[in-house]
């Protein structure tokens, strides 16, 4: 047998973002994650995290299940309950249409070979402090579910905030009963918002940190600048590509 080749991982590079906040992808070759791959970008979030905590900032750990691409990321969460002590809420994307239960004309308007859309992302709650968090990090990592939040604000405080925020957009009584609600954002629903739409997105949040099929890796959303943390680490992302020039008006 050929030995396998190495896989080549793009490097990390900026994303488009409403100034000041700065939005960064540190991409992956796929998900869920392999090894030693996995390890290395383990890493990298570690070092992220601890760099942005050592502003006073606090962490909040969530799972959140997207059930047609990580499913199995929950599997993981009952062997490790009685430590983690997982709090079940509902991830809710901002930019989307809010949480609803699918409809005839949904299904009528299927394109053939497309699924509906999903409504409906489990976010669970990391309840149990300090490096207990860690170790669920690292165990769940690479499976495209976690979430880190860094705030200045309790943790009561962000879900809170997140439950203001979203509830209010879902209808459908089905999805109105969780006990809290926490926003999931990509770098397609940052690009074109403002800052203060950001911010308010953020619920009082500092720093996000997500793994992101979507977008195919590790996204990191700062509402300052992100380049003094980066650099403190070695980080050189790639920048920006040029905006395109403005069409001419005849």
């Amino acid at each position: 047998m050929n030995p396998a080749r190495p896989v080549t991982i793009p490097a990390a590079r900026l994303l488009p973002c409403p100034e000041p906040a700065s939005a960064v992808l540190f991409p992956v070759s796929g998900y869920p994650v392999p090894d030693p791959e996995r390890k290395a970008s383990l890493q990298t979030m570690v070092s992220l995290s601890r760099a942005f905590a050592a502003q006073g900032l606090s962490s909040e750990m969530f799972v959140h299940i997207i059930p047609s691409k990580n499913a199995a990321a929950g599997a993981l969460l009952s062997p490790n309950g009685r430590e983690w002590m997982p709090r079940p809420g509902l991830g809710v994307w901002p930019a989307r249409r809010p949480p609803a239960l699918w409809t005839k004309q949904d299904f009528e308007n299927l394109e053939p070979g497309h699924p509906p859309q999903e409504a409906v992302f489990p976010t669970f709650r990391i309840s149990t402090p300090g490096e207990v968090r860690e170790r669920a990090r690292a165990t769940v990592y690479g499976t495209g579910a976690v979430l880190e939040v860094l705030t200045r604000d309790s943790g009561d405080v962000l879900v809170k905030r997140g439950t203001q925020l979203l509830l209010p957009t879902i209808q459908e009584p089905a999805y109105r009963s969780f006990p809290f609600y926490m926003p999931l954002l990509d770098a397609g629903s940052i690009a074109n918002v403002t800052y203060d739409k950001l911010n308010i997105w953020l619920c009082g949040a500092s720093v996000y940190l997500r793994e992101s099929i979507d977008d195919g890796g590790l996204l990191v959303i700062s509402l300052a600048p992100v380049r003094p943390v980066l650099e403190s680490l070695g980080i050189v992302p790639e920048p920006l590509p040029p905006a395109a020039p403005a069409a001419k008006m005849n």
